[in-house]
């Protein structure tokens, strides 16, 4: 169940972020998670733990340092990804079968996954010029998924 999300986008924009730094995101994660009771952590883009040559290491180090923590998503190819998320999305409702549950509250969510293009060259893929980050972000935890809850947040658009 994804029950709430930061997303750091300008609100006329949704592709675009608002160019916060780490510690800023960091902030508003650990302020979002204190409302919930739940520990800042989840997961995020490989990418983010690329160490690009800088002194403070990746951004998954410098996250680590305000106190939210990030596994690697793991992303396997990203038709694997949509393929879960699109079962768990329609097995919501069924009984007998886990399903994956959006809540309202998840705005950038709803004003951009249910409108993703499609990719042109790749039908079953979606096209990632668009607003995606809410979509992979969703993906992301849905590749992770276990016996125990997920926790996803969406940020650093």
């Amino acid at each position: 169940m994804l029950v709430d999300e930061l997303a750091t986008c300008k609100p006329d924009r949704l592709s675009e972020g608002m160019g916060w730094t780490v510690p800023i995101v960091a902030e508003e994660i650990l302020a979002m998670c204190k409302r919930w009771g739940v520990r800042a952590e989840g997961v995020a883009d490989d990418a983010c733990f690329a160490n690009t040559g800088h002194s403070s290491g990746s951004i998954a180090d410098e996250f680590a340092r305000e106190r939210v923590y990030f596994r690697r998503a793991k992303k396997a190819d990203r038709m694997t990804g949509w393929n879960i998320m699109r079962r768990l999305l329609s097995d919501a409702g069924k009984p007998d079968v886990p399903g994956l549950y959006i809540s309202r509250a998840c705005e950038y969510f709803w004003s951009t996954v249910p409108y993703l293009a499609r990719d042109m060259k790749r039908v079953e893929d979606v096209d990632s010029s668009g607003p995606d980050h809410g979509a992979d972000a969703v993906r992301y935890g849905c590749l992770r998924q276990s016996g125990e809850v997920q926790r996803v947040r969406i940020g650093g658009i």
